[in-house]
Formats: C-alpha cells, sequence, structure tokens
C-alpha cells in the first residue's frame, strides 16, 4: 500500500556571476592587507596623538581605530580593483609579452 514517491534531483549550488567573482577577488585581499596595515600603523602611532591638517583630531581611539581601518580598506582595495583591471587586460599569450615566438 505504501507508494514510493519519485524525487527529482535539482542542482542548487549558485555560480557566482562576474560581478560577484570580482569583489570576492578584490574584497578579502584589500581586507587582509587593511586589517595588517592598521596593525602595523597603530601599533606604532597613538590615535589620541594623530594631527588632520595641524588640528588634533577629537575622536575617541575605537573610532580613530574604525576610520584608519576603513581608509586603509579603500586604499588596498583600489589597489586590488586596478590589479584585477590590469590582468583582463593583459594578452592571453605571456609569450608574446616577452617577444618569444
Amino acid at each position: 500500500m505504501a507508494r514510493e514517491i519519485e524525487i527529482e534531483e535539482v542542482e542548487t549550488r549558485r555560480v557566482p556571476g562576474r560581478f560577484g567573482r570580482l569583489f570576492a577577488l578584490v574584497s578579502w585581499p584589500s581586507f587582509l592587507v587593511a586589517a595588517v596595515a592598521e596593525t602595523v600603523f597603530f601599533s606604532l602611532i597613538n590615535p589620541r596623538e594623530l594631527y588632520l591638517l595641524g588640528e588634533p583630531v577629537h575622536f575617541s581611539p575605537l573610532a580613530t581605530y574604525t576610520i584608519g581601518f576603513f581608509g586603509f580598506w579603500c586604499v588596498a582595495g583600489a589597489s586590488s580593483l586596478i590589479s584585477s583591471w590590469m590582468a583582463e587586460k593583459m594578452p592571453a599569450c605571456a609569450d608574446r609579452c616577452v617577444g618569444r615566438k
């Protein structure tokens, strides 16, 4: 009396598009570089002794760390984005770049 139910398997894996891949390739390395840069920068400089345009910065240390991290992340992200853009513009055959035949 028990009837078997047939279940059709459906592929649910999602393949990221071009923008998703570019976002991952740019944001993750730049995040890591920003974390290292902030660690090095603020281990050498006290956030309460920072000056911006000749005036002392009146933010809390936590706000200074946060602003610094996002600043480093933007710079590192721009660098990764330019590198990615340049890599797309390179010819497919590396031998042509160095003059080999």
